[in-house]
């Protein structure tokens, strides 16, 4: 078997997984297109720099999971402005502690916060950036420079239509980049 075939066949063996596909180029441009389409209700610019660094890996899957599934994906999503300069984030369940207490920042959700006293220089825009998905490299050989993200639900509507997949609240979907 080949590497690609291996991460499919490691992956689709998971608990809790719907579905696995590798993305074709048509695929992914599509989705590339739409990612770079969004625009928040806020009319702050999305960008994925998860999908930008999935564009430069040589496989990208799809993977339809439920809640089923035990593997956790934490990516990082900041609020930030054109010059670098970050105002807020979603934080990980073990940073929660840190920064329930803190009169610096304000929650405006369970898991999102903001830093009312920064301000940047630019456009501010919301960026999702990818997270590791290092186990791959370890159970799959020859599998390089995993990664994964989570799409826009525009993409995650276009994904799921593509493939005859049932839209439901409870079926997520994430993306695996990868070298081999």
């Amino acid at each position: 078997m080949s590497v690609p075939d291996d991460v499919i066949s490691y992956i689709r063996d998971q608990k809790g997984i719907v579905g696995v596909f590798e993305m074709d180029d048509d695929v992914s441009r599509d989705v590339d297109a739409i990612e770079k389409s969004i625009k928040t209700r806020t009319n702050h610019d999305y960008v994925s720099i998860g999908y930008d660094i999935a564009m430069e890996r040589k496989h990208r899957l799809c993977v339809f999971y439920t809640d089923d599934f035990e593997k956790e994906f934490r990516a990082r999503l900041q609020l930030m402005t054109s010059d670098g300069t970050v105002m807020g984030m979603n934080l990980m369940p073990e940073e929660l502690d840190i920064y329930r207490n803190r009169e610096d920042v304000l929650f405006v959700s369970d898991d999102f916060i903001v830093f009312p006293e920064i301000h940047g220089e630019g456009e501010e825009m919301f960026v999702l950036y990818p997270y590791e998905y290092e186990e791959l490299h370890s159970i799959v050989p020859g599998c390089r420079n995993a990664i994964g993200f989570s799409p826009t639900p525009s993409s995650d509507h276009y994904l799921k239509e593509r493939t005859g997949t049932e839209e439901s609240q409870f079926i997520y979907t994430t993306i695996v980049a990868f070298d081999d």
